[in-house]
């Protein structure tokens, strides 16, 4: 779970009143220690009690200061992650507290909304009125839901000068709709860990409630834009902060390419790392163990030490895109997102089913399949991409189209882009497209997959589809092949098609496109 989840009398800018911290009785400032850590509680301007924990150096000040929202869910485990100590003995004041409506804090979850946003600025307010810190070096560091959070505070407040934010999401409604498809067991799991770590303010069960309970999306959208960084893209720009992001190639809360997007729309310092696993795997203890050479949190630590230190450590001279693919072990680096996609080019694909358009019963599942959520992230980590066998795949339940087998190693960097014809029976109805990596025995390894839900269609007329896939990085073997495989739904979605419907795809109009480096 913490890593589908790891699936968020001063004066405030606007001049809103902030009251003192309170120590919280029984926390003592720990003695012959290096920093002193202390537990308060900060009363912000609507009068929210937001807990924190306070960690100041022992040097005389001021220090920059870094401010670190908490993620959505934690662990036992994430103590062995904790680096705020460490970050306070580099030279850091650090206020490191529970977003509101989350664990200690009071008032309700906001979704990383205008009141997250508002708390982060009278945070910072209250550090620069009770501890050493330096008002001219502010930063946000934050992982998941702290990290939209410090993302979307950071445009809103011109006193942050750089964030490390790992994994966040930067379109939240793509996290909840995709090609029009609602997510499935995810969303689900979300609000569930999200009741028991916390309280949700109405509006965030309004809107989880729109997608899992199949009200419109339109109403969750305008909720989303208000809650995601890329919309706030233009001011961060224009207060030139400096961004690092890191990301992971099977999140299944943030698709791979959403964060490489925002990437390339930002004009000040920026850097984004992505490496294999789920969401959270960047940051957390059993990547640093098996991906050494990624260590995203110390890289995350030196851009801090770059632009709030002033340390000359090189952070700011790295490529603004490193990666590692899924299932090879060099890094690779690139000036941007759409220079690491370069342009896609079309692959010969031949349908299995002799030349015939293959006809699906709409609504069944069939033996491709996205993972068992959440543990396919850890398995990514480890190597281990989902595996079906591609004889198991045929009609009614799946159709199959496959490349010739490859004559040399391909390295697929980027979004595969699928285009179809389908026709259906009924005027609406939901597929999922996968795309799998086939050696010569017939076992296909995952490369990426994505939904499609269509509406207020003309049943029996063909229409044709256009499907973008979450980005990947990924090695295809010479002698392998690709396979685009589509069947009627996944554990990951909620699909819409009618009991009894059939979906047909044409044979000869299927074809797939990808952006791959040959030999």
């Amino acid at each position: 779970m913490a890593l589908a989840l790891s699936v968020l009398s001063a004066q405030s800018p606007s001049g809103h009143a902030v009251s003192g911290g309170e120590t919280v009785p029984g926390s003592t400032a720990r003695e012959k220690e290096p920093t002193s850590v202390s537990a308060t509680t900060i009363v912000v301007r609507d009068g929210t009690r937001i807990a924190a924990d306070v960690y100041v150096p022992a040097e005389p000040g001021p220090h920059p200061l870094i401010v670190m929202p908490g993620a959505w869910w934690t662990m036992p485990q994430d103590s062995l992650l904790d680096d705020t100590k460490q970050l306070a003995e580099a030279g850091y004041v650090v206020v490191a507290y529970d977003p509101r409506g989350l664990r200690r804090s009071g008032g309700m979850v906001d979704m990383a909304g205008p009141l997250d946003v508002r708390d982060v600025s009278d945070v910072i307010s209250w550090a620069l009125a009770h501890t050493p810190a330096d008002e001219r070096r502010i930063g946000l560091y934050a992982s998941s839901y702290g990290a939209a959070v410090s993302l979307n505070a950071a445009a809103h407040d011109a006193r942050v000068t750089t964030v490390a934010a790992l994994c966040p999401w930067t379109d939240l409604f793509d996290a909840f709709v995709r090609n029009g498809t609602r997510a499935g067991t995810i969303v689900a799991f979300q609000e569930t860990l999200g009741t028991l770590n916390g309280r949700l303010s109405s509006e965030t069960r309004e809107a989880f409630g729109s997608v899992g309970g199949g009200k419109d999306p339109a109403e969750v959208r305008a909720w989303a834009r208000e809650r995601s960084p890329r919309t706030f893209t233009d001011a961060l720009n224009a207060h030139g902060t400096a961004v690092f992001m890191a990301g992971e190639w099977s999140d299944p809360l943030v698709p791979a390419g959403q964060t490489g997007r925002l990437l390339d729309r930002l004009t000040g310092p920026k850097q984004l790392w992505m490496g294999p696993g789920g969401h959270g795997s960047s940051s957390s203890l059993e990547a640093s163990l098996l991906h050494p050479e990624l260590a995203v949190p110390e890289h995350a630590t030196r851009w801090l030490a770059r632009f709030l230190l002033g340390h000359p450590n090189g952070a700011d001279r790295l490529p603004p895109l490193m990666l590692r693919p899924r299932n090879a072990g060099e890094l690779e680096t690139y000036p941007g997102w759409a220079a690491m996609e370069g342009t896609a080019s079309s692959v010969r694909m031949r349908a299995t089913s002799d030349g015939r358009d293959p006809r699906l019963v709409a609504g069944l599942d069939s033996a491709a399949d996205s993972g068992a959520f959440p543990v396919v992230g850890l398995a990514d980590s480890l190597g281990l991409s989902p595996t079906t066998a591609l004889p198991l795949l045929t009609p009614p339940l799946a159709a199959v189209w496959t490349s010739a087998p490859r004559a040399s190693r391909w390295s697929l960097r980027g979004s595969p882009q699928m285009r179809t014809r389908v026709t259906s029976t009924a005027s609406h109805g939901t597929f999922v497209a996968y795309l799998y990596d086939v050696d010569a025995l017939g076992v296909a390894q995952l490369i990426s997959h994505a939904p499609y839900t269509f509406t207020g269609m003309r049943a029996g007329t063909a229409f044709d589809v256009d499907l973008r896939l979450p980005a990947s990085a990924w090695d295809v073997a010479k002698g392998h092949r690709l396979a685009l495989v589509v069947d009627g739904g996944d554990h990951r979605y909620t699909g819409v098609s009618p009991l009894g419907s059939t979906l047909t795809f044409s044979a000869t109009d299927t074809r797939l496109s990808v952006s791959a480096r040959i030999g």
